[in-house]
């Protein structure tokens, strides 16, 4: 049994301020893609990781992606696709089936609904015949069309996200199984008429956890081969925008439609418990610099890096600064600041304007005075499973500020990188001398997928509601192609 392996992945945040370039993304090829992601926690990895519990031979063929932010141009994604398409055009007679790593929530400029478009190509390709099993972020915006034409989808479980490798191997099982002829697949799917906001996405906590809970009780049912959700990815203006539930079945269509609408209307029966009341930046700092158990952890939400926001944005920061708060940590990703720290040098005196440079949603820059503590080439790894499975991490060039109050006093530590990097590693911290658990306050770009990070080191984590490419707060009015009825926009927010 030979089965091909490819990867093309980006989350694209259509209300981010630029598109998403080919060169962004990064490309492996052939047998660098067993090389670039066996060491990793990716759902690659599970599927290089069951080529021996599931006895096949593994035909890698192509893995591409990139940082989240905008919609990918017409040229990138058509080139990206066409890459795919063709090595797999070269190894399908000589395959038995795909293992297809896609993330869910891609946009291209001519195709909002990307990874459906993908699919539906690679099926045009290999024929109705061919076993194609798709594995997605939770984050994933599901259509119908993708569900008809993938022989079965796979989402990860868990939000951080640090199943990946787990459902890459629940993946290749179900795929061996079907070229073996044990299983048939089936799949349904139901999308109940929700916005479930980013800010319930924690699959650890209600209100989603039961609703995970009861996913993964109904795999071990008779029939039942997987039960997926998907809780949608909510800065993406697409048709699909919103959850999804995903059953696959052996055989029995009716079964795996009946238990995804079970599912679903579990989900519409705890919508009252979806409207989000989350404190705005001065509530949250003012909150920060009162609590008496430390460090505290601000999760700026507007500029959350991971779902492809600017990285830059300053609306906490300029409140540390406002408050005259002290014993802060904050990471920004601004390149021009950084060659500022790195032509003064360690130890030497920088007057530094931060921040708010990408575009006019995500704050203004931020005048920052203090002393240039640590310069660093910016690469770290994270040895544990952590959100996104990566191991090896670049942040570019980056450098540790001691910031200086107005009696010339250290107030905090402002870290500035050269590469947007997403805040799902401490080492982001550790690897430029900064110990988080010494600190008052901790500011991460991100919604939930900080947590694995940031929980060990933290006593209290604070969400906080900030303008951006990804704020919580936006209505319906910003969309175009998205459903206009989903629940929580036909309900008032309380901050």
């Amino acid at each position: 049994m030979r089965i091909a392996i490819a990867s093309l992945t980006h989350e694209s945040n259509t209300f981010a301020a630029f598109p998403t370039t080919l060169d962004e993304f990064r490309v492996h090829r052939g047998e660098d893609v067993i090389a670039a992601y066996k060491p990793t926690f990716h759902e690659v990895a599970g599927y290089i990781a069951a080529a021996e519990e599931y006895d096949y031979e593994m035909a890698p063929l192509f893995a591409a992606n990139a940082t989240p932010a905008g919609a990918l141009t017409r040229d990138t994604y058509e080139t990206l696709v066409g890459e795919l398409l063709a090595s797999l055009a070269a190894a399908k007679d000589s395959c038995d089936g795909l293992l297809l790593a896609l993330h869910g929530a891609m946009v291209a400029e001519h195709f909002p609904q990307a990874d459906a478009e993908t699919v539906r190509r690679v099926r045009e390709l290999v024929g109705p015949d061919f076993p194609v099993v798709v594995t997605h972020d939770y984050h994933g915006n599901v259509n119908e069309e993708l569900v008809r034409d993938a022989t079965a989808l796979i989402i990860y479980k868990t939000n951080p996200h640090i199943d990946q490798r787990e459902r890459g191997i629940q993946a290749a099982h179900i795929l061996a199984r079907t070229i073996r002829g044990d299983v048939k697949p089936t799949q349904a799917i139901a999308k109940p008429n929700l916005l479930f906001n980013i800010a319930f996405h924690n699959t650890s906590k209600p209100p989603m956890q039961p609703l995970m809970q009861a996913a993964i009780a109904l795999e071990d049912q008779p029939g039942v081969l997987a039960c997926s959700i998907a809780a949608g990815y909510q800065y993406a203006d697409v048709p699909a925008m919103g959850p999804s539930i995903v059953v696959v079945t052996d055989n029995d269509p009716a079964l795996a439609q009946r238990e995804a609408d079970r599912l679903a209307a579990m989900m519409w029966d705890v919508r009252d418990q979806l409207i989000p009341r989350i404190l705005d930046a001065a509530e949250a700092v003012k909150m920060a610099i009162e609590s008496t158990e430390t460090p505290v952890a601000l999760f700026e939400l507007g500029d959350n890096i991971g779902g492809g926001s600017a990285g830059d944005a300053t609306i906490i920061l300029a409140e540390l600064v406002r408050q005259k708060a002290t014993g802060w940590v904050a990471a920004v990703y601004d390149p021009e600041s950084v060659q500022q720290c790195f032509a003064a040098g360690i130890g030497r005196e920088v007057d530094l304007m931060v921040g708010g440079k990408t575009d006019n949603e995500h704050g203004t820059p931020v005048a920052i005075h203090g002393r240039v503590r640590t310069l660093s080439d910016g690469s770290y790894e994270e040895t544990e499973r952590r959100h996104g499975g990566a191991r090896f991490i670049e942040q570019g060039l980056s450098a540790v500020v001691s910031v200086r109050g107005d009696e010339g006093e250290r107030v905090g530590l402002l870290l500035v990188n050269s590469l947007r990097t997403t805040p799902f590693s401490i080492h982001q911290l550790t690897s430029v001398g900064i110990v988080p658990e010494q600190q008052k306050i901790l500011v991460a770009k991100g919604a939930v997928a900080p947590r694995a990070a940031y929980e060990p080191v933290s006593k209290r984590i604070i969400e906080v509601d900030t303008p951006g490419a990804c704020a919580i707060s936006r209505g319906p009015e910003a969309f175009h192609l998205a459903r206009k009825d989903l629940y929580e926009w036909n309900t008032s927010m309380i901050h």
